[in-house]
């Protein structure tokens, strides 16, 4: 098995090729003057099982190219089966047709990888994973969702959180928020999300929770705009709740975003290494390379 780190994600598959035991197989990678990306693998794969690493954020666009190219690449030299290890996938959001005519751009995505010689696709976290059972069953190519939420949990726990609420952004995650709860010990609930389906705005109802003086943890996919936590959160300080955690697998801050938490009263912000991040962070390698042993 060669790791092949892609240009978003080199210390991140740097630390899954140590978890394994192996050294990482460097790409040589540059930008030509008017942004196309330069590829090459300076070892041979002929034969070899290659998981290429690469995170698709911030700069999607160019990120996902990069894989694209990784992909076919490693495909024409001859390496005998291909393992995108994919920590945030981008378009993942846009699964399905919400309003007529849009474009299915997670579905899209897939194919692509799939054309360019991907055999196995790993995600962590992914945004709707009833969405993923369906897409996947029309791809021949094998799609594994890892969820990091155990690893948070245990982070959180060692750093002043044990025993603390944990609280689903909406329902769809409550099911996995549920079963971390038992891990943290505290206690579990859901808010309720809506989200306009032309505009993208959420809001988001907090319930009336018995939290007086409790510690809450906020479980959540991505922080981007930090709009909808930063609502959580306040709405949980006026109940009375005691530290509040912002917690997330992929954190992709706009401008602001950061200021809004902290001003809304997050005690602590904590996402993983999916991509890069100003925030508190826990790492994937240990999933990832996990996972990677099994397959």
């Amino acid at each position: 098995m060669i790791i092949s780190p892609g240009p978003a994600s080199v210390v991140l598959g740097e630390a899954i090729a140590k978890e394994l035991g192996l050294e990482p197989q460097l790409l040589s990678h540059r930008l030509f003057p008017d942004g196309e990306t330069y590829i090459r693998f300076p070892e041979s794969v002929k034969g070899e099982v290659v998981v290429l690493v690469q995170t698709t954020a911030p700069n999607p666009d160019r990120k996902l190219m990069q894989l694209l190219i990784m992909a076919r690449t490693a495909k024409d030299l001859g390496a005998s089966r291909i393992i995108a290890v994919i920590p945030y996938l981008a378009y993942a959001r846009q699964d399905k047709r919400f309003l007529d005519g849009e474009a299915m751009s997670f579905d899209i995505i897939l194919d692509l990888l799939e054309s360019a010689g991907v055999n196995d696709t790993v995600l962590i976290d992914v945004h709707n994973e009833t969405a993923l059972n369906k897409i996947s069953e029309e791809h021949e190519m094998r799609i594994h969702n890892l969820t990091a939420i155990f690893y948070l949990a245990d982070y959180l726990k060692e750093n002043t959180y044990k025993g603390a609420y944990s609280l689903s952004p909406d329902l769809g995650r409550s099911e996995l928020v549920e079963k971390v709860s038992k891990v943290m010990g505290g206690g579990f609930s859901f808010f309720m999300k809506v989200r306009d389906r032309y505009t993208g705005k959420t809001t988001m109802k907090v319930k009336n929770l018995d939290l007086e003086g409790r510690d809450v943890v906020i479980f959540d996919d991505i922080i981007s705009s930090g709009g909808t936590m930063a609502r959580a959160i306040q709405g949980l300080k006026d109940q009375g709740a005691g530290k509040v955690a912002a917690v997330c697998t992929h954190a992709l801050p706009v401008p602001g975003a950061n200021e809004k938490l902290k001003n809304a009263g997050a005690d602590l912000i904590v996402a993983t290494d999916s991509v890069e991040s100003i925030y508190e962070t826990v790492s994937v390698a240990k999933l990832v390379a996990n996972f990677l042993k099994t397959i």
